[in-house]
């Protein structure tokens, strides 16, 4: 397992955005599973590193950095070195 999300709007009526607080973790770059779904998705990291796989491209962000992508391609992320590693991540779609 490479993320766990927590839901910072699940009691939210009609969202037209889902907010997280996510927990990344190390996972070799080959056990990565790729997923994609509607929409966009911005994350803006708050601790630690993460190394984000979008389509062919491969990013790595520190604390206070962020990134908006089309999250229709296929996309994975994992934490990068040996501090804790947290983001908040907005999806929509």
């Amino acid at each position: 397992q490479a993320y766990e999300f927590e839901s910072l709007d699940f009691p939210a009526v009609q969202r037209l955005l889902n907010s997280y607080f996510a927990e990344f973790f190390a996972v070799a770059p080959e056990k990565l599973r790729r997923h994609h779904h509607p929409g966009a998705e911005f994350i803006y990291v708050l601790s630690g590193a993460l190394t984000l796989h979008i389509g062919d491209e491969e990013h790595t962000l520190e604390a206070r950095d962020s990134i908006y992508f089309d999250s229709t391609v296929p996309h994975a992320y994992r934490k990068s070195g040996a501090k804790a590693c947290c983001a908040l991540v907005v999806t929509t779609g």
